[in-house]
């Protein structure tokens, strides 16, 4: 087992040790973010223009509204509801599979929710959104068009960068790289607190989370004591998302790669 787990790695820092050293990415174009759906679609954005690739790395699709504003976040947990969030304009905009809109924008503050937020999907026609400014959790009922709030202040500071929900959206995290982690159920009722510093990026799939820190991407299911195990490391790396044994990996240069770990 141990030696299968060395061929792993030793496969792991070759393979990165090839992108390091000018191999072609897989995509190319330069963007500030990016994440992946559950078909293993690639979506990258900079500014005001989202992409949509496919896992073989083809463009598919491409959407651009400069009106709304600077696109700060995209959620593509589910393929056919892709979340984009306008920090400019405090908005929401819903595109389908081809990244055409799906109705009007939602404008958070119609909702008495102001800059600055976090937001993300936590169901079929749910968002989850975390007010900075008064440290609430909020859950928006897009049926409903209405909107319930949880506090999230703890004896310490506590100022997260990243809130993410699994794939199954049971579960939503707050994470400070300070301060730590913050998790709670579907209701928005908080679980557990984690105290581990430096997380840099993170995702939350089937109870395991994944998380990027000193550019080394490491695993820890939630459900055991915290004892991450890591994966493999690149310098360099700023953003990642897994889909299946595929990983793409966002470098600070920009661009996209994808590799595959079979174990």
């Amino acid at each position: 087992m141990r030696r299968c787990i060395l061929c792993v790695l030793t496969f792991t820092i070759v393979a990165l040790g090839s992108l390091a050293q000018g191999r072609p990415s897989f995509i190319s174009q330069k963007y500030d973010l990016f994440t992946t759906d559950i078909q293993e679609n690639i979506y990258g954005w900079t500014s005001d223009r989202l992409d949509k690739y496919s896992s073989e790395g083809n463009l598919l699709y491409h959407y651009s509204n400069p009106s709304m504003g600077y696109i700060s976040k995209v959620d593509a947990s589910i393929p056919t509801k892709i979340m984009v969030y306008y920090e400019d304009s405090n908005s929401i905009l819903l595109l389908n599979n081809k990244l055409a809109p799906i109705g009007n924008p939602i404008k958070l503050f119609e909702l008495g929710i102001m800059n600055p937020v976090m937001v993300c999907m936590f169901g079929i026609n749910r968002i989850a959104c975390y007010d900075k400014t008064n440290q609430q959790l909020i859950l928006i009922d897009l049926d409903l068009n209405k909107a319930t709030s949880t506090n999230c202040q703890f004896d310490t500071e506590f100022q997260p960068q990243h809130i993410v929900a699994d794939h199954n959206f049971e579960q939503l995290l707050l994470s400070d790289s300070a301060a730590g982690i913050a998790l709670y159920d579907r209701f928005a009722s908080f679980k557990k607190w984690i105290p581990v510093q430096g997380i840099q990026y993170l995702q939350l799939q089937n109870n395991i989370l994944y998380f990027l820190k000193d550019h080394n991407i490491y695993s820890n299911n939630l459900n055991t004591l915290w004892s991450p195990n890591m994966i493999f490391g690149h310098n360099g790396l700023v953003a990642f998302s897994k889909a299946l044994s595929n990983w793409y990996l966002l470098d600070s240069h920009g661009s996209i790669d994808k590799l595959s770990i079979r174990r």
